[in-house]
């Protein structure tokens, strides 16, 4: 009887499980990465202007609104509100001074969803027709670092709350605005 057969094919059974071991592992530090970012050599978190532009487009109404965040240091953010209706006949727009608080609030939405990670997600396959598309952008400085995100993008059923924890916050500046839609007036 050959022996060498027996133990070549233990070796090559150990090999193929700790090559199978091997990229369980990837695949579970890929599913995980959100865990282990470093905020602390992130941009948008350690710099000192933050960028956060909230657009909302499309959909039944075909109307575009937009929340755009400031901040430049200091004590206080600007907040810019704009409204399109679809034919482009009517645009409102509107400044705000909100405190820094707000800032420091969408800062912790933006740890708390880990959007870099968010920001690699895959395109969603099937997008209705009649929803309107949301887009979250979060920004160190105009011309650098940014993180955007999309309402047509495959995110994890915990970070669908995203969208509408910012909508929320920057909204609540505006009079007669409502979560998801534009009271007519």
């Amino acid at each position: 009887m050959n022996i060498r057969m027996p133990i070549f094919a233990f070796i090559l059974l150990g090999i193929l499980l700790c090559a199978f071991a091997g990229l369980a592992f990837f695949f579970f530090l890929y599913d995980h990465r959100d865990k282990y970012y470093r905020f602390e050599d992130d941009a948008v978190m350690t710099g000192k202007d933050f960028f956060c532009e909230f657009r909302r487009f499309g959909g039944e109404e075909n109307i575009e609104i937009s929340f755009k965040l400031i901040y430049e240091g200091g004590e206080t953010a600007e907040l810019l509100y704009c409204k399109t209706v679809a034919d482009g006949s009517r645009s409102k727009k509107k400044l705000y001074t909100i405190p820094k608080e707000t800032v420091d609030k969408l800062k912790a939405i933006y740890r708390e969803h880990c959007v870099p990670v968010l920001a690699d997600a895959p395109e969603k396959e099937d997008i209705a027709a009649d929803a309107p598309t949301v887009v979250v952008c979060f920004a160190a400085d105009e011309d650098k670092e940014s993180y955007t995100i999309s309402s047509d993008q495959e995110l994890p059923e915990k970070n669908q709350s995203l969208f509408t924890e910012v909508e929320d916050l920057l909204s609540a500046y505006r009079p007669h605005y409502r979560s998801g839609a534009v009271k007519r007036q």
